[in-house]
């Protein structure tokens, strides 16, 4: 496990849950800086040996200092640290490489990037403090050069993660992935969740109902090869009946929803078919039944 203590720039909802997981795992939180002073002084009071300093203060709090700042923040809370050389000055973004860092670099300090794949939601310091740690089994992805890459990997491992190393090159469309996943996972739940509340079941038992089959999903996902090999529903079975009845469902709901079902209901064809699961007569006759769905709401507009 790493000994490295960390100084946190960014109080936010990543910061914070940052600053407990390392609390937790026996890393020192020297040093929580942010651009609301107050916000880092809650979060400096929750994590048990850190103070609240300024962002030029937290470069020089400690050998590693993580920018836990929105996308578009980066450049100016790395120009603001007063960083020495050998200070290893690492951001948590998807989407940005290591050029955003450019500033610290300049300045003498070594500079990475260290994402972790996981959903963290807004929360205060006490609610991450409560909490179980997101980071915790999460894969982590780390960029920079072979040094940098061993401390930064040494961390997610300390955290509970699975550290991979990307290069700056793959990470727009690796984040374009996780985002699509973590976003529109929780659209789609917020729609599941509204059919679960209108046939009846109060707030919490749709909320209980939406996580519990998003486990069930995350599961066999994890136990798959691939997730496509996980897939459920009329398309995995190959049952045009089944795809007919459910679009026609998703007509009834909004023009929103049906665009939506016939988007994922096209991708799952695919990806069904192409892990084997039916065959290409199968996947044209579950396309056929849309193609039939969608002219039969055309004709029922025209009505």
């Amino acid at each position: 496990m790493s000994t490295e203590s960390v100084a946190i720039v960014g109080a936010g909802a990543v910061g914070t849950a940052l600053a407990h997981a390392l609390s937790a795992a026996g890393i020192a939180v020297t040093a929580v800086a942010s651009r609301q002073p107050a916000h880092a002084e809650e979060l400096a009071r929750a994590t048990p040996g850190a103070r609240a300093v300024s962002v030029p203060e937290a470069g020089h709090s400690a050998p590693i200092v993580i920018l836990t700042v929105s996308d578009s923040a980066i450049e100016d809370a790395c120009a603001a640290l007063d960083a020495p050389d050998g200070t290893l000055v690492a951001h948590v973004s998807g989407s940005r490489d290591v050029s955003a860092l450019e500033a610290a670099r300049a300045n003498g300090a070594e500079v990475g990037g260290m994402h972790p794949l996981a959903a963290v939601a807004r929360g205060g310091a006490g609610a991450a403090a409560r909490g179980p740690s997101p980071f915790d089994g999460a894969v982590f992805a780390v960029e920079g050069d072979e040094a940098v890459t061993a401390r930064l990997s040494a961390l997610a491992s300390a955290l509970g993660g699975h550290p991979f190393s990307i290069a700056a090159a793959d990470k727009p469309l690796y984040h374009l992935g996780a985002s699509m996943l973590a976003a529109f996972a929780t659209g789609l739940s917020q729609l599941s969740w509204e059919q679960l509340r209108r046939a009846s079941a109060s707030d919490a038992v749709a909320s209980r109902g939406v996580a519990h089959l998003l486990r069930t999903v995350a599961d066999n996902i994890g136990r798959a090869a691939q997730p496509a090999e996980a897939l459920t529903g009329p398309a995995a079975r190959g049952d045009p009946g089944g795809v007919a009845r459910q679009a026609a469902a998703a007509r009834s709901l909004s023009p929103e929803a049906y665009a939506l079902y016939r988007a994922h209901a096209r991708h799952n064809i695919a990806i069904a078919q192409s892990a084997g699961a039916i065959a290409p007569d199968v996947a044209e006759r579950l396309l056929g039944a849309l193609r039939e769905d969608e002219t039969t709401g055309r004709g029922e507009d025209e009505t």
